[in-house]
């Protein structure tokens, strides 16, 4: 068993510990994942933080460090939606609220009922991905380009009756907090949630300059794997700066472990406990057109999947998180303070998310 720099806690087995991360490191030594970086926490306490393998592919690569950020995809979904928070708990904005009082162009193709609950909930009707998706990446389209193209769209159901994931409705969601501050998204999420938690290594839209000046040293993004290397993949210049806020966040486990202390409870930040309670509860259970199966096994607060179960057998029903197509995964656990954060860069990793998380969650010692 390695040896790992750790800051116990007495309601930890080191011991067990050690041996979630030695299950990282051996899928970094056999190269089923190239590069990791994990952080696990109980309450407020930091308990391991890990970077293991190396940022890029080729051998003369640095080891890969705790500081370099990785393209965390869908995690940007629930962060999104922490933003629109603010903006709920200010009075500004309503979850009732339909999109089409925001921008009236939603309205048409029998949208005008789909509200912000529904889009922060998977419910709205929306589809997850566009049809001519690839058409505009291909062209290097704004994201003004994608909002049209939702606005003229039909859904694919009446809001409220089903759950379907959908990253347009998060497309959506940003483009009404970027109406209603008039501010960009990627900077009303810097000053109003990445600057107050700390999370100085986090950015909506990586622009190929990198971060400022303050924190330029190893800012260069890891490169996640795919089977479509273009001008406008996942490690394209395009798509890294496109900020899009179903899937553009780039952050590191640090800066992610910190978000999820402050959604416990455990760390100050800039959400009123109120919000942070309204995200976590069980949302679609009180929508009464869906489906009793999907009660039990689609469940989402606001922006956050509850008790999936890619955050493993151990952790409780009420556990929330979520997960990234880029091999991403952070949850927390509020019966326990427990959190974790896990990113690779290989996407096919979703089949280590649930082990990794039962060894984690094993080394809680009572």
């Amino acid at each position: 068993m390695a040896q790992y720099p750790l800051n116990m806690d007495p309601a930890l087995d080191p011991s067990r510990l050690a041996q979630a991360l030695d299950l990282l490191q051996s899928v970094v030594d056999t190269s089923e994942v190239p590069a990791a970086a994990t952080a696990i926490a109980l309450q407020d306490r930091l308990l391991a933080h890990e970077a293991l393998g190396r940022p890029g592919w080729a051998d003369e690569e640095p080891p890969l460090s705790p500081d370099t950020s990785f393209l965390v995809a869908s995690i940007t979904k629930p962060v999104v939606c922490m933003g629109a928070m603010l903006l709920v708990e200010q009075g500004i904005i309503a979850l009732e609220d339909p999109v089409a009082r925001y921008v009236p162009a939603f309205a048409s193709q029998g949208k005008q009922g789909i509200t912000l609950r529904h889009l922060m909930t998977h419910t709205s009707g929306l589809p997850d991905q566009l049809v001519q998706n690839v058409t505009l990446r291909e062209q290097h389209a704004g994201l003004e380009r994608f909002v049209e193209a939702v606005c003229a769209l039909e859904p694919l159901f009446p809001p409220g009756t089903r759950v379907s994931y959908q990253s347009m409705g998060l497309l959506m969601l940003g483009q009404v907090i970027e109406l209603v501050t008039g501010q960009p998204l990627r900077v009303w999420l810097r000053e109003n949630l990445f600057e107050p938690l700390g999370m100085a290594r986090t950015t909506l839209g990586m622009p190929e300059a990198g971060l400022t000046a303050s924190v330029r040293a190893n800012d260069s993004p890891v490169e996640t794997q795919s089977n479509v290397e273009s001008d406008w993949g996942w490690n394209s210049a395009y798509w890294r700066d496109l900020g899009a806020p179903w899937g553009g966040l780039h952050a590191t486990a640090g800066d992610l472990s910190r978000l999820l202390r402050h959604m416990l409870g455990a760390r100050p930040g800039p959400l009123s406990p109120a919000a942070r309670r309204a995200m976590v509860r069980d949302q679609t259970a009180a929508l009464p057109h869906i489906p009793p199966e999907q009660r039990l096994t689609d469940r989402w607060g606001l922006g956050w999947r509850l008790g999936a179960s890619s955050y493993g057998d151990l952790v409780s029903r009420n556990s929330f998180g979520h997960t990234g197509a880029t091999g991403t995964l952070f949850w927390a656990d509020p019966e326990t303070g427990l959190s974790c954060v896990l990113l690779t860069n290989r996407p096919e990793s979703h089949r280590l998310f649930a082990r990794y998380s039962n060894a984690v969650a094993a080394a809680l010692d009572g």
